[in-house]
């Protein structure tokens, strides 16, 4: 055990959410509110700068849903409801919402409110919306349970799910289900790619790509004029990096601070760390139907690679403590996380037994597919690389950019085992389960197929009693941890570095961040 931690810090240093239906027509912003711990010497600055890991992969959120992506859109786009500080159903651009029956819900939409062209927003614009992407190739399984939209008026639409469907409200929280113009997208298919306009607090101006994102303020913006004028994204792979630009002053905001980094900037009298709980987990995908690897379509081997990783030392020794070790692909507060599932099954002598059971008591050889733009999965796949070694299992680590790891696994390509994170968008247990288990799933690269636990989580959504509901969540955890074609790793925390002169900054469990309310004081 001690080598493997020594090895772990070695490699370490190389590389609920269940919402009420709101009925206030007041807009309020998302998240835990931040202030800084400095009133600041000056004037508020006119640009707010923010650096994150990687570029987006398209401006157009139903094609690039990662959470880069939205990190950006998140501030053009407004969604119908969203999250208050404590996870309750808000209004935004719905000003109030009422069932019509078990799979019919009738939105009331915000009068006077406009795309960042001018154009009025209308329940066409919803229903367009929404419809994309129920259709979409790649955000479709994200609206599996929509059925259709109807408009009454201009201002009211009812939306129909496919039977009734508990979790519809924090569906809409989500940040890919923002409201695009009908009147652009139905004359130019790539018009939200190329140049996005919505209803947001800040319009786009300009994109390098590798390089920035730069937007300003929509000064006719239904929740008010926003309170910094300019808006820039940088992108900064080099996580050490966003940690450096952070400290000499030359940004604002730095996300997915390595852990490693938190003390030192806390002890910097001009910068904290903001830190608060995600619905962001880290898993090993595993193929199931792989040709390359033929052992991996065998669950008692996928069992013995759980068995030889130990979450406990994996998780000091990478996320220092910032993260939690997990049994399921649910973190803590999303609804239906539980704790049934043992979340560190290290077991080095049961591994092999495993192994030998299956036919590979030689072992075996794996790749590891990992993400180039993201230091702590590398680091954790290096320590994991050593532990399998331990039951005879040779695994090579291939880092790769992550637009070009997400298509060769969407193009189907044959991999062994990749790294994967999961942001659950809307905190419920459905979303993580039917994008991983189900076959018509854009998201399922574990190509695993189980009917009846398909069906399982279907009849779910239609329960009302949330008890009933987390016990079929629970034992869809059980099945899955017996068949493994995930292996579970830890739920994160948020944590971003700022300037203490920041006021406004609104943590929040999606990591998706808005700024409309934030100032940074010189």
């Amino acid at each position: 055990m001690k080598r493997l931690v020594s090895l772990a810090l070695s490699a370490a240093l190389v590389l609920s959410l269940l919402a009420g239906c709101g009925n206030s027509t007041d807009p309020q912003t998302t998240g835990t509110a931040t202030t800084g711990g400095n009133e600041g010497t000056g004037e508020a600055k006119d640009t707010i700068v923010w650096a994150q890991s990687g570029d987006i992969n398209s401006l157009d959120f139903h094609v690039g849903k990662q959470y880069l992506s939205y990190g950006v859109t998140c501030n053009i786009f407004d969604t119908l409801v969203s999250w208050d500080a404590d996870n309750n159903v808000i209004p935004m651009l719905a000003t109030e919402w009422e069932f019509l029956d078990e799979d019919s819900i009738q939105f009331k939409l915000r009068e006077g409110v406009t795309f960042h062209d001018g154009e009025p927003f209308t329940a066409e614009d919803v229903k367009y919306t929404y419809e994309r992407a129920r259709d979409h190739t790649i955000v479709k399984n994200n609206f599996s349970w929509l059925e259709s939209v109807d408009v009454v008026d201009d201002y009211t639409v009812v939306i129909n799910t496919i039977g009734a469907y508990s979790p519809v409200l924090n569906a809409l929280c989500s940040p890919l289900c923002g409201i695009m113009p009908k009147h652009l997208m139905e004359a130019n298919e790539n018009a939200m790619a190329e140049f996005p306009i919505g209803t947001g607090p800040y319009k786009f101006v300009e994109r390098a790509e590798g390089e920035y994102i730069k937007m300003e303020a929509n000064e006719d913006y239904w929740g008010g004029t926003p309170k910094t004028k300019y808006l820039e994204m940088r992108v900064v792979p080099e996580t050490s990096q966003r940690s450096v630009l952070l400290e000499t002053g030359e940004i604002d905001f730095a996300y997915d601070v390595l852990p490693s980094d938190v003390e030192r900037l806390n002890g910097n009298e001009n910068l904290q760390v903001l830190e608060d709980v995600s619905f962001k987990t880290f898993y090993l995908t595993l193929n199931c139907t792989s040709e390359d690897t033929p052992a991996l379509q065998d669950a008692r081997v996928r069992m013995a690679i759980e068995c030889a990783i130990d979450k406990d030392t994996l998780c000091d020794a990478v996320m220092y403590g910032y993260a939690e070790p997990i049994g399921t692909l649910l973190a803590p507060g999303v609804f239906g996380y539980s704790e049934s599932v043992p979340a560190n099954t290290y077991d080095v002598e049961r591994a092999k037994e495993l192994l030998a059971e299956a036919g590979y008591a030689d072992g075996f050889s794996m790749s590891i597919w990992v993400q180039s733009s993201d230091q702590t999965r590398q680091e954790a796949c290096i320590v994991i690389q050593d532990m399998l070694r331990e039951v005879g299992i040779e695994a090579s680590v291939e880092p790769m950019d992550s637009q070009v790891m997400d298509d060769r696994m969407v193009k189907g390509e044959d991999f062994g085992m990749s790294s994967s994170m999961w942001y659950n968008l809307m905190g419920d247990a459905d979303y993580a389960y039917y994008s991983n288990i189900s076959p018509e799933s854009t998201s399922n690269f574990a190509h695993y197929n189980n009917p009846e636990l398909l069906q399982e989580l279907l009849d779910a959504r239609s329960i009302q009693d949330d008890t009933q509901r987390a016990a079929v969540y629970d034992h869809i955890g059980q099945v899955l941890s017996e068949e493994r074609p995930y292996i579970p790793m830890w739920s994160y925390n948020n944590l971003v570095g700022a300037s203490k002169t920041q006021e406004g900054f609104q943590m929040n469990p999606v990591s998706a961040y808005r700024y409309e309310n934030v100032v940074v004081y010189e």
